[in-house]
């Protein structure tokens, strides 16, 4: 079965920051509440992130979610990278900069 997450959707249109401690809306809220939750439930054999719609979300955002998911080793990248799907038309420059700081994240 596939997950479908629209982060403008089903989270924030506008997310920001790192920590829970800053609000509702952060970087650890999403990897903790949506993301980690969705890649570790079996029922799910593919997670499709759709980036759409977003407005202007910051760099450390996006590090929180996906680089400290690895360096915290709450997913391991075999996980990630059969289950995670990065689905994006608005921004070229999102899924490769994701992607970067994933890569990032597995070397350490």
């Amino acid at each position: 079965m596939k997950k479908d997450i629209n982060i403008a959707t089903d989270f924030c249109k506008a997310p920001a920051g790192r920590y829970r401690k800053n609000g509702d809306y952060t970087g650890e809220v999403f990897r903790e509440d949506v993301l980690v939750p969705a890649l570790l439930n079996d029922e799910y054999s593919e997670v499709c992130i759709n980036l759409d719609g977003l407005d202007g979300v910051g760099s450390s955002f996006w590090d929180e979610v996906f680089g400290e998911m690895l360096r915290n080793h709450q997913v391991s990248y075999d996980i990630l990278r059969k289950k995670m799907q990065l689905v994006c038309s608005d921004d070229v420059y999102l899924v490769p900069t994701i992607e970067s700081i994933i890569k990032d994240a597995i070397r350490g």
